[in-house]
């Protein structure tokens, strides 16, 4: 199985959880990859803040997601910073590139999986979550039943995650593991 884990990362939070969830699928023998969502501002950004600067090189060397990225995998997890209840302009582009994806049902099938981090609230990412879920209940993907991971702390996290992120990602990479 091949999992790829797509995400917009600012601060560095979404980065450092798709890290956590790569290392465990990893380590239950699943192939996974993570790609980031193209961000054309991020270095201005983090010319601006030492909060971004600290995982900027990290976040743009690796590759950019696209509709191939989605293709080419068996479960596709998204990782969406929350703006006001929703996705961030960035990764809203990034779907609404999909609809050629959406006309030929392309994705029909594979699974999903949304993480999340928001600087106000846990509702605040949640009702993000809910709204990329509906794009993904639209492109057929089914939802792996396992409770979303959102990071319930409008901070930055320290510089790597703790317990709780790595305890998701072993229950999501056990059930993964069986499909």
């Amino acid at each position: 199985m091949r999992a790829n884990i797509i995400f917009h990362s600012i601060s560095g939070n979404l980065y450092l959880i798709a890290e956590a969830f790569k290392e465990s699928l990893a380590n239950n023998g699943i192939d996974a990859r993570m790609y980031r969502i193209e961000d054309e501002d991020l270095h201005l950004l983090a010319a601006e803040r030492n909060d971004v600067n600290e995982y900027y090189e990290e976040i743009f060397n690796l590759p950019v997601a696209s509709n191939e990225k989605l293709l080419n995998a068996d479960l596709i997890m998204l990782g969406i910073p929350s703006r006001f209840g929703m996705p961030t302009n960035e990764e809203k582009v990034f779907l609404d590139k999909t609809w050629p994806l959406y006309e030929k049902k392309s994705l029909e099938g594979k699974y999903y999986y949304p993480f999340a981090t928001s600087l106000v609230s846990y509702e605040d990412a949640m009702t993000a979550v809910i709204s990329v879920s509906t794009w993904a209940r639209m492109m057929g993907l089914k939802t792996i039943d396992y409770p979303p991971y959102v990071h319930k702390d409008g901070v930055m996290m320290p510089n790597r995650p703790g317990e709780i992120i790595n305890k998701v990602a072993e229950g999501l990479s056990s059930l993964v593991r069986k499909l």
